[in-house]
């Protein structure tokens, strides 16, 4: 039985260590949670990543990006700090931590389609050396008080301190998805990214399921 749960906890650590790309989650919409509101963020997903092994020992990314794919659970907060600008964490399983903001240019918490601007700045384990920088844009439909669905383009640059900023990585894509529920919401989100250096790219693949839970008098 020991050996077992030492093969188990070895396996964990190497999925964790080889699937540490950006988060590519979606499930935001274009509206903001409005002044002193909190909302709580939980999801599974499935995502593929590139193979990041080894970066210290590199000069850039290389130009053979191996593919994988990777269960994780992800979980994140938002705060109203205005009515029109949310500050937000995030953090997964494959010890990404995200720290993003959300400005609202259209619409309100009432309006049938909204808009908002983003930017966010991650790193994978807080000391891996490992960055990310992303610039998303969240926009969203609301025929009914119940129902919502949602697209958001995103541009992502990482890179390591091993390497320096000029050897990154760029991901371009973005996010699309449905939720359903008034106060709490429930939904699908699929994400799909094309990332690569100047000499080579691929495609990964997002999808994952989750709610959004909102606190004291968020809406």
């Amino acid at each position: 039985m020991k050996k077992y749960v030492l093969n188990a906890l070895l396996l964990l650590g190497v999925a964790v260590f080889l699937t540490n790309c950006a988060s590519l989650t979606g499930f935001q919409d274009g509206r903001t949670v409005g002044q002193n509101n909190v909302e709580l963020v939980g999801s599974a997903n499935f995502s593929q990543s590139p193979d990041f092994n080894n970066l210290e020992d590199q000069d850039t990314f290389g130009t053979d990006i191996p593919n994988l794919f990777f269960p994780n659970l992800e979980f994140g907060a938002r705060y109203g700090v205005s009515e029109i600008v949310d500050i937000s964490l995030r953090l997964n399983t494959n010890l990404n931590v995200g720290l993003g903001a959300k400005v609202q240019v259209l619409g309100d918490q009432e309006s049938k389609t909204a808009l908002s601007l983003g930017a966010e700045i991650g790193t994978f384990g807080l000391i891996s050396g490992l960055w990310n920088v992303q610039i998303p844009v969240y926009f969203s439909v609301h025929p009914k008080d119940n129902f919502s669905w949602y697209l958001s383009p995103r541009y992502i640059y990482q890179f390591t301190s091993y390497t320096g900023a000029e050897n990154g990585l760029r991901y371009l894509g973005g996010n699309t998805g449905f939720f359903f529920g008034r106060r709490h919401k429930f939904g699908v989100d699929i994400g799909y990214y094309n990332v690569g250096t100047n000499d080579s790219s691929l495609g990964l693949l997002q999808v994952g399921l989750g709610g959004r839970f909102a606190l004291g008098g968020s809406k």
